[in-house]
């Protein structure tokens, strides 16, 4: 009986490797032009333009237009036969309101292309498929959920993705959240001469943050309570008819932010009741936590080592929030991190932003692609470690479902 060659794992990885070096200047410029034309929100064609030809040239299949969102795509490249395990590459490209690239999604969706391609180039020795997964509006909008929501991730077994951030990082855990806006409506008066006879919006909207800072004595640790307002009246001497808040919720796990949520909800309430204006509340996606499997980190913490950068000593707490975490609850997932510079810039300042066009983020782009390209080849070419990782997975769900109950 004829036994199939061993596969050279190895050999496989340092030809992504090359693929990645030889990809170098065209990543670069993508991630420039990426970060010189910031689109927020939904609206992020150029970026995804820019995405999904790039993998079009370098000879991946790509869908447009997933999940009924214009700026997600799917790219796909299918190995050996075209079946057995999928890794998924998770890409974002939308930037911050007022800051730009100010969490270095500008490199996050050109590191997912880099590698999915590099992987690619070697998948006729492996059985399974490799997935770029174009995910937009991560600042809010919650484009993952609505992706996993319709199915998109359906085809993988498991998902990777790079952050940028002021130190190395492999799978730190981080919390859910969820945001609100509450629009108070009133009526409007002149100030000095008939203000008895108007209902101020505008302080209905101090009165909620008034009522939020009075809840946070009562609520544990974990929780973060944010907010701004963004709409207040357009004149001092006219009583503001229009008043418009948006508050952030935290803390350790998706249920507890629903919880956390409708108190906040009751604090924007009140203010309502205690002016006298109408409450509209538009609650946006809710972001899960992040559901950490040390198997899967494992395989990332390896390809650390595989180019010379040294293994976190721990992966603290973080108190961010991102819509990975939906996808690390439905199937096993690491986010691993590599500093932008050396400054200890942090995410979502205008240091940061500055960080991901430079010399230091394209060089981390260049390794954290071939961290990537490493841990998903390893994943694809041993079944048996991916199961085990799956199965950790399962049981990590089953014990969080226990709690919860």
């Amino acid at each position: 009986m004829q036994t199939e060659p061993k596969i050279d794992v190895a050999s496989l990885k340092h030809h992504a490797f090359a693929e990645i070096d030889a990809l170098r200047d065209e990543a670069v410029a993508i991630a420039k032009e990426i970060h010189a034309n910031p689109e927020v929100g939904w609206e992020t064609p150029h970026a995804a333009g820019l995405l999904t030809g790039y993998l079009e040239r370098h000879g991946m299949l790509v869908e447009k237009g997933v999940a009924d969102l214009e700026c997600a795509f799917r790219g796909s490249a299918p190995g050996r036969e075209g079946q057995g395990p999928g890794v998924a590459l998770l890409a974002e490209y939308d930037a911050l309101p007022g800051l730009g690239h100010a969490c270095s999604h500008n490199l996050i969706g050109t590191i997912a292309a880099t590698a999915g391609i590099a992987v690619s180039k070697v998948l006729g020795q492996l059985e399974g498929n490799v997935y770029v997964m174009g995910c937009p509006f991560e600042e809010g909008g919650g484009g993952k959920v609505f992706m996993i929501e319709r199915g998109v991730f359906d085809v993988a077994d498991v998902s990777i993705m790079w952050h940028g951030n002021n130190e190395v990082r492999v799978g730190s855990p981080n919390i859910a959240a969820s945001g609100a806006t509450y629009t108070f409506t009133g009526k409007p008066a002149h100030s000095g001469q008939a203000p008895h006879l108007g209902v101020n919006a505008a302080d209905a909207a101090m009165l909620t943050f008034a009522g939020v800072n009075a809840l946070r004595q009562h609520v544990t640790p974990d929780v973060r309570i944010h907010g701004i307002i963004e709409e207040a009246g357009t004149a001092a001497n006219i009583v503001p008819e229009r008043a418009v808040v948006r508050m952030m919720t935290r803390a350790y796990s998706y249920e507890d932010v629903q919880a956390l949520r409708e108190r906040v909800h009751d604090c924007a309430r009140g203010a309502a009741l205690m002016t006298g204006a109408t409450l509209e509340i538009e609650e946006d996606m809710l972001y899960a936590e992040r559901l950490i499997v040390p198997s899967l980190r494992e395989v990332v913490l390896e390809s650390l080592d595989l180019v010379g950068i040294e293994r976190p000593d721990s992966d603290p707490q973080s108190f961010a929030s991102a819509d990975s975490g939906n996808v690390s609850q439905l199937i096993p997932h690491v986010t691993f991190t590599l500093p932008v510079d050396d400054r200890g810039s942090v995410p979502h300042t205008a240091a940061f932003a500055e960080a991901c066009d430079g010399p230091m983020a394209y060089e981390a782009l260049v390794t954290a692609a071939k961290i990537m390209a490493a841990s998903a080849i390893e994943l694809l070419a041993d079944p048996e470690r991916l199961a085990a990782i799956k199965a950790e997975h399962a049981r990590l769900k089953a014990a969080k479902a226990q709690r919860v109950a």
